[in-house]
């Protein structure tokens, strides 16, 4: 399965070529980007004046790479040797979790932690699995996660949850494996965001004399 693949399919950003320290020798890979289908917010919906910070996702060292991770059996982990994600995991998945709060439109003030501005809330996230996981010759994309949401004022955790997606692949390709990774966050991103707009507000009515 993890032999070398040549090919671009709709998530490649672009082919590269990494030289070996040892030997000078050429490995091309390809770059992938996950493209998601976020629904939009409902026509009406409120708007939330509260804000929202994402903070990046913590995970292991193993996660923590732009490698794709594969799960041959339990506990054990390979890597494609020929692609790559277009970054590292977590910054990657901070990216698309922006991506869907903007999408859905009703926290107008959302952004990634580390851009220095303030807000009411922060969602803290631990990634627990980004990989494809095989069982015989079936191959599905697993991301695991919880959320916790933060309130700056009180200092404290008012909400926590854990967000689990599957996605079968159609084999264990490369090419599709990243497709059953976007139906994963397809299914996954729209739950996070109600999620913490729910979390948020019965907080916020909370906080209500």
């Amino acid at each position: 399965m993890m032999r070398n693949l040549r090919f671009l399919l709709p998530g490649v950003l672009v082919f590269l070529s990494a030289c070996s320290a040892l030997g000078g020798k050429h490995t091309p890979f390809a770059i992938y980007a996950p493209q998601v289908n976020l629904p939009a917010s409902a026509a009406g919906a409120a708007s939330i004046e509260w804000q929202l910070l994402i903070d990046t996702p913590r995970t292991s060292a193993t996660l923590d790479s732009t490698h794709i991770a594969v799960m041959p059996s339990p506990g054990v982990l390979e890597v494609y040797p020929a692609a790559r994600w277009r970054d590292p995991a977590p910054i990657m998945l901070r990216s698309l979790i922006v991506q869907a709060f903007d999408s859905d439109g009703r926290i107008s003030g959302v952004s990634a932690a580390d851009a220095g501005l303030s807000g009411d809330y922060a969602l803290s996230l631990e990634l627990r699995g980004f990989q494809v996981e095989m069982s015989g010759d079936n191959a599905e994309a697993a991301i695991r996660l919880t959320a916790k949401l933060f309130d700056h004022a009180s200092n404290r955790i008012v909400a926590t949850r854990p967000f689990d997606a599957l996605a079968p692949a159609a084999s264990s390709d490369v090419g599709d494996t990243v497709r059953a990774f976007e139906q994963a966050l397809d299914e996954m991103l729209p739950k996070l965001v109600e999620w913490t707009i729910e979390q948020g507000n019965l907080h916020e009515n909370g906080k209500k004399p």
